[in-house]
């Protein structure tokens, strides 16, 4: 077994929406490869509630890595290991500038998202309550919401059109230089905003030490562009066969497409 701890993305490498579940073959090969030792993370930009769903239907055990990087939880009790994420401030300042550039912002505390009232992006918030059967609340002026609530934030997002989000995510990132707020996207449509010290890359290096693995026997995989701290360190990064270009120069290796099962590829040729 060449690697003790593999971390996976879930949307578009492990699974996805609409199914939201694991497909049998790859989740044996999982199986498996614990069975040998072997310690299987996922590792998601979704809330803990989504992924710990997912895993309880397949009987999936272990922890699972929520909200990029914020949360690190127990999928059987849901007990934390890590409890981070964004000061209400700082997402107040980052929802001004999505207001401006006529974005729809988001924000999760605890498990629950709250949105700011927008009929263009309507269909997708209804399209993301059902992909994470997520409990959804809609408030007229979120940034009041969140400071009255003045609790941390698991991640803040934006939707908007396709278009703009590469420009988005470059405007912020330069605007916010300094801060500890980190931009990425997740989806075409989904700009996401966290806390620079809970990233996903953050969270390997958590779990190295948490299961007391090195660096060099970790494998982790991803296919979008807020997988980049996933796979950019000196653990061995796998991007998926059809993942977004910007992740696959930073990767190690581009492993086969999502439809041909990376995960199970990647067991298959490194761990069982």
């Amino acid at each position: 077994m060449k690697y003790k701890l593999m971390i996976s993305d879930y949307d578009g490498t492990l699974g996805g929406a609409p199914l939201n579940t694991i497909d049998s073959e790859t989740l044996n090969a999982i199986n498996e490869y614990q069975q040998k030792g072997g310690i299987f993370v996922i590792c998601t930009g979704r809330m803990f509630s989504s992924i710990q769903r997912i895993c309880k239907s397949v009987g999936l055990k272990g922890l699972a890595v929520a909200f990029q990087g914020a949360k690190i939880r127990d999928i059987e009790s849901g007990e934390f290991l890590l409890d981070g994420g964004l000061e209400p401030q700082a997402v107040s300042e980052a929802i001004d500038d999505f207001i401006d550039d006529d974005l729809m912002p988001l924000a999760y505390i605890g498990e629950t998202m709250y949105y700011q009232g927008n009929a263009k992006y309507h269909e997708h918030i209804e399209i993301y309550k059902k992909a994470l059967k997520a409990e959804a609340i809609c408030v007229d002026d979120l940034k009041a919401e969140i400071l009255k609530q003045n609790k941390k934030i698991s991640k803040a997002c934006a939707l908007c059109d396709a278009e703009k989000i590469k420009g988005c995510v470059q405007k912020y990132s330069q605007k916010h230089k300094g801060t500890n707020l980190l931009f990425n996207s997740g989806a075409s449509y989904l700009l996401e905003c966290i806390n620079k010290e809970y990233n996903k890359g953050k969270a390997v290096e958590f779990l190295s030490k948490y299961f007391n693995v090195p660096l060099d026997e970790i494998i982790t995989v991803g296919d979008s562009t807020n997988d980049i701290p996933l796979l950019d360190g000196s653990w061995h990064g796998v991007a998926v066969g059809d993942a977004r270009e910007e992740l696959k120069k930073v990767a190690k290796e581009v492993t086969v497409e999502f439809k041909d099962k990376p995960i199970l590829h990647l067991l298959k040729k490194y761990c069982l």
